[in-house]
């Protein structure tokens, strides 16, 4: 079915504007399925030399064995040889591998119109050697610096990790294309909120974008991490004192935040910039106090991206809280059944869009519903607030 709007024109009837009739959300989860990700993200692999304190991954042993036993490069080229114009190939990680330029230089081979990223801490050097002899090249690399040295460190869980992300953003122009970027991630949590600002001066030159989020509480290990109202509050001070100094593109994908951010700037601000918004496919672009705010709504998440894991199995958003091994039993470490995560093993037989149609069928009666509650509960509450004086 489809239809003239769009799934977050739709959202933005619900949940901003409150109109919850039943018809719009039926209309919002069937353009949904209308709506193919431009996004193809890959996890390359499932272990990572580092167990960062706000990691949504867990510790897993290497996914090597069986990306090589489920092929996962018949599987990369499957997906995105069917995908519409100009895709977004990203490197997931969690590490590079050289095993992994067989899949990447295949991309590059099929589709010369996609745009090929990669995530990393910087680690991606100790194959340096590798890459250059592939003669292959990013578009552009992410290597999240996560606050100053000392409290980066304590994010990483690593004395060595804030020289081997400055180390990976200074070279990172040998292994880009000359139109290439190189940008920065800092995720928000309890141990760097008050380090936005200094973290903001001493961001290498190098970088052309500098992007902050909150922390996704996913996994409960990590759910400890989220900031409160008040150092949300304090962030967002710091946030708008450094986009004074280079700009800032703030990304909210947990509706909580969203909420924490109508506290801290006064409701009607906030309600003001959402009245003014822009929607664009997987979520709304607002500016606040001059700063860019990017809000991805969970309800609306598979047409964001196209997760392909490790594995060479097609996984709904949010899977990579649980391991390889809880994914593939279907029980989660807690008893938990989590079959739905899984939409389907990916070959050289496989149709993107009839996955991609699975994969909405199944998100619009189990995630994307609950989730899509949540949100119009969180902005009723917004719009109950009462303004600051």
């Amino acid at each position: 079915m489809t239809t003239e709007s769009s799934a977050m024109d739709y959202w933005f009837s619900i949940v901003h504007l409150q109109d919850s009739g039943e018809q719009f959300i039926e209309n919002m989860f069937d353009s949904l399925g209308d709506e193919y990700p431009s996004i193809f993200s890959v996890v390359g692999e499932r272990t990572c030399a580092l167990q960062c304190a706000h990691c949504i991954f867990q510790a897993e042993k290497s996914s090597q064995a069986l990306s090589l036993s489920n092929s996962l490069t018949v599987a990369v080229k499957t997906i995105i040889s069917q995908m519409g114009a100009n895709p977004i190939f990203v490197h997931e990680g969690r590490m590079f591998r050289p095993a992994h330029l067989e899949w990447l230089t295949a991309v590059r081979d099929l589709r010369p119109d996609a745009v090929v990223g990669m995530i990393d801490t910087g680690a991606y050097l100790d194959y340096a050697t590798e890459i250059k002899q592939s003669d292959f090249k990013f578009d552009w690399l992410d290597i999240s610096i996560d606050g100053t040295e000392e409290v980066h460190a304590q994010q990483r869980k690593n004395a060595r990790s804030f020289s081997l992300a400055m180390e990976g953003i200074g070279n990172a122009s040998r292994f880009i294309r000359e139109t290439g970027r190189i940008t920065s991630l800092f995720t928000l949590t309890k141990i760097n909120y008050a380090s936005v600002l200094a973290t903001c001066k001493i961001l290498p030159k190098e970088l052309t974008e500098w992007h902050i989020t909150t922390i996704s509480p996913v996994r409960p290990e990590i759910s400890g991490l989220s900031v409160n109202d008040d150092e949300f509050k304090e962030a967002w001070s710091q946030i708008v004192s450094a986009n004074h100094i280079r700009p800032v593109f703030f990304r909210i994908y947990v509706v909580e935040d969203i909420l924490k951010l109508a506290k801290a700037v006064g409701k009607e601000k906030f309600l003001s910039a959402m009245d003014d918004a822009q929607v664009f496919s997987c979520g709304v672009s607002l500016t606040i106090d001059g700063v860019s705010v990017l809000y991805y709504p969970k309800s609306v998440g598979p047409n964001e991206v196209f997760v392909l894991d490790a594995d060479a199995h097609y996984r709904m958003p949010y899977s990579l809280a649980y391991s390889l091994e809880e994914l593939r039993s279907g029980v989660s470490r807690f008893g938990q059944d989590i079959r739905e995560y899984t939409i389907g093993k990916v070959d050289d037989q496989s149709q993107f869009g009839v996955l991609y149609a699975n994969g909405v069928d199944c998100w619009r009666t189990t995630f994307g519903a609950k989730a899509l509650k949540s949100e119009v509960a969180m902005f009723q509450e917004i719009h109950k607030l009462q303004e600051r004086r």
